[in-house]
């Protein structure tokens, strides 16, 4: 058994409620042993917090860290970088494989149409201005969509006689030739798979590469909600970034396949530190791009949306869920897609018990209060995610899409936050126009200010305190997935994961909490980053306090 080390004269904030704080504890073997009465520091490690504000390590319980490791090698088309088509054809003429072979992809991430001076989707007239020998490809914010270039239809076999997948789109020009636009996953999926010919390794250390961006952001645990079995196997890409710096816990939703079905889980599979948690479906688009699935019709238009996904389909993923005993999650951004699944699962058995729930809605960004009561009558177990830093980041969109009743229950945290007995906010990173939306101190201001990153009000009587938006990315988060052992909070039992900030963000200007910054994190009790990687002090019991830095 390791020596205990003992961390005072903090400001913890324990995560077993919205007010309870302490000023100490102690850790061993990568566990809380005790908090608040450490005065028995014999034989023991001591570390002196000297007033700094410590929580929980944050849960992303829901983003998608390969798409992540995809921006580490992909040119930002967003704000500030990008504010134009001129100007996305010149930041990905920057791209390192700009004109260094014609099997070389130029990729890029981030754009939003009303977001761009020109106000319009970019097609291939744009993109070929950048090669018309080297294929090249725009991830849309939402990361549904795409754009892409001449040469990469056709390496992904996309011609005028290609006809449009179930649940998606090929834009066309009028004469009927595809324009580029991939609109929906089932569409943008043709052109990512032809570009999945990379190496494997190559992958696996973009994604070990995650492993650093999320500790300096405090985060200790994240989900995959876009994996997928074929042709990389996401439960062992994982595995193999784990076992190159990706330290974090993972739990990993497989996508419901668009034709056929996925193979059964082994309890190896599903068991873990990194495992397949649950499967995705897909029951509609987004808000930004009108493909939500709503009730009423967007801001001066006849269009509703549209689903993305049958009741047969549903079924089977359902069928397959239940069989597996892992969560099925659900993406549903409209109020028309809320209300298909609540039909379908409000009377189902929760076939993961009581303590987890069985099915997770994503998004439910336009909830309504008859939703909510069903949610609470629902007699299986609904778990929920929200993104506020979409409203913040994405506030035009929003402003000119949703009528006025839509948008009043846009994204309403408090009331689901109330509703849900399982909820979390989350980031979706990196599918959104912000540049680093798992930055979880933007989605803590947003939250609490209900202010876009523009000032606008983003319906104020859905705020929330700053401890309640701590506890939904940590020991509310940890409620939500099923991780591996105790996580989210500071209290004896739970996984030594943790975060020390660099400002108190339970007293600061709220209009100033997304300047806070993490200045170390801590994972199973060894200090995995540091801010300016400063000296701790750490005392020796019976001896004089000695300068030291503790950590890896």
């Amino acid at each position: 058994m390791s020596k205990e080390r003992v961390f005072i004269n903090g400001k913890v904030f324990t995560g077993r409620g919205e007010d309870e704080f302490v000023s100490a504890f102690a850790v061993r073997d990568g566990k809380i042993t005790r908090i608040g009465d450490v005065s028995d520091v014999r034989d023991a490690e001591v570390v002196d917090l000297e007033g700094r504000t410590v929580v929980p390590g944050f849960i992303d319980a829901h983003t998608h860290p390969t798409y992540v490791a995809m921006t580490r090698n992909a040119v930002p088309c967003t704000v500030p970088v990008v504010s134009s088509i001129t100007e996305m054809i010149e930041a990905l003429k920057r791209h390192p494989n700009y004109g260094k072979g014609d099997d070389l992809w130029i990729e890029g991430f981030g754009y939003d149409e009303s977001k761009l001076a020109e106000r319009r989707t970019p097609t291939t007239r744009d993109l070929d201005l950048v090669s018309t020998t080297q294929p090249v490809y725009v991830m849309r914010s939402d990361c549904h969509s795409g754009v892409c270039n001449t040469r990469a239809l056709e390496l992904a076999g996309i011609t005028r006689d290609t006809p449009d997948p179930e649940g998606g789109r090929f834009g066309r020009y009028e004469d009927g030739e595809p324009n580029g636009f991939l609109e929906e996953h089932a569409a943008n999926d043709v052109v990512r798979f032809a570009m999945s010919s990379g190496s494997y390794e190559a992958k696996v250390r973009d994604l070990a590469w995650t492993g650093t961006h999320y500790h300096e952001r405090g985060i200790v645990a994240v989900t995959e909600l876009m994996g997928r079995r074929e042709p990389i196997d996401v439960l062992q890409h994982f595995r193999d970034a784990a076992g190159e710096g990706l330290t974090q816990q993972a739990g990993l939703y497989v996508m419901w396949p668009e034709k056929g079905t996925l193979r059964d889980l082994t309890e190896e599979e599903r068991t873990g530190r990194v495992k397949i948690a649950g499967v995705k479906v897909f029951i509609d688009g987004t808000i930004s791009a009108r493909t939500a699935w709503v009730n009423e019709p967007y801001r001066g238009t006849d269009e509703h949306g549209y689903p993305t996904i049958d009741g047969e389909a549903l079924e089977a993923a359902y069928e397959w869920a239940v069989r597996n005993r892992v969560q099925l999650s659900a993406h549903t951004m409209g109020d028309r897609a809320i209300e298909f699944v609540l039909d379908f699962f409000e009377d189902k058995e929760p076939w993961l018990g009581l303590d987890v729930p069985s099915v997770r809605l994503e998004h439910v960004t336009l909830l309504t209060p008859e939703q909510l009561e069903r949610v609470r009558e629902a007699k299986v177990r609904f778990g929920a995610t929200m993104q506020v830093i979409f409203f913040f980041a994405e506030y035009e969109s929003y402003a000119e899409n949703l009528t006025d009743d839509q948008f009043r229950r846009a994204y309403a945290v408090k009331d689901a936050a109330a509703a849900f007995p399982y909820f979390a906010l989350s980031s979706d990173a990196p599918c959104t126009t912000w540049s680093d939306p798992d930055d979880i101190f933007v989605s803590i201001q947003a939250a609490v200010t209900r202010k876009a990153y523009n000032g606008a009000d983003t319906v104020a009587e859905q705020a929330i305190t700053v401890p309640q938006a701590v506890l939904l990315f940590t020991a509310r988060a940890a409620e939500l997935v099923p991780f591996e052992g105790k996580l989210g909070q500071i209290a004896p039992g739970y996984e030594a994961s943790f975060v020390v900030l660099d400002r108190d963000v339970f007293t600061c200007p709220v209009d100033e909490i997304a300047r806070t910054r993490v200045a170390e994190t801590w994972l199973r009790g060894e200090r995995v980053y540091a801010l300016e990687d400063p000296t701790l002090w750490v005392q020796d019991s019976g001896d004089s306090a000695r300068p030291t830095t503790v950590g890896c």
